[in-house]
């Protein structure tokens, strides 16, 4: 995937840099965590941060497995998504469920889906769905792969819901050191929404060693 392409290419332009990576589906502090940045969806953060914005806003769209549609029939409206097992996830653990909210026409249509099986982590949203668990609601630059090789089918392909950008952020400092400043300024040149098939909690610490 391009991010991953992206953050070996970091390492190969800086070989004399290590980079430590932590996932966390908290809100953390990073730097009490020990962190000199991170990565966020959105620009939620404490006042003393700095933001960048990396690649545009996310795009989700509906997937399923074909095997999930053996004993059903396909969703044709979004209305009739109420009618099917549809995996939902947690911003956090004990967090609230994030939102089945679509673009229709112009407006935005919210549904409060129904469903079994219930995540903090998107990649297990993915998995479930790959085993035919139920319908899922992703970023569409994560299922990429999935959809190129038909495990998982677009459903529902006239709706989408808009997610915020992700940010790399990281503190005001009068003296950024010279490694942040390195990776600080390779991830600006980032272009691509690409980022979000790595960076899929709502917070990745980074801390280049």
């Amino acid at each position: 995937m391009r991010a991953r392409r992206r953050k070996s290419a970091f390492l190969e332009h800086y070989p004399l840099i290590n980079l430590e990576v932590s996932l966390d589906n908290q809100l953390s502090d990073t730097v009490n965590a020990g962190f000199d940045a991170g990565i966020r969806m959105g620009r939620k953060l404490q006042n003393d941060m700095i933001s960048v914005q990396l690649g545009t806003v996310q795009k989700r769209i509906v997937v399923a497995a074909p095997a999930y549609f053996r004993d059903r029939s396909e969703p044709a409206t979004i209305a009739e998504l109420l009618a099917h097992d549809c995996l939902r996830q947690r911003y956090s653990v004990g967090g609230r469920l994030y939102d089945w909210r679509f673009e229709d026409q112009g407006q935005t249509v919210h549904i409060d889906v129904q469903g079994r099986l219930m995540f903090d982590e998107m990649r297990a949203v993915l998995d479930a769905a790959i085993q035919g668990r139920g319908i899922a609601f992703v970023l569409e630059q994560f299922a990429q792969q999935e959809l190129a090789s038909g495990v998982l089918r677009h459903i529902l392909t006239p709706h989408w819901g808009l997610d915020d950008a992700f940010h790399l952020y990281y503190p005001h400092r009068e003296h950024m050191p010279g490694k942040l400043r390195a990776f600080v300024d390779f991830m600006r040149t980032a272009t691509s929404p690409a980022i979000a098939d790595q960076f899929l909690n709502p917070d990745v610490q980074t801390n280049p060693i």
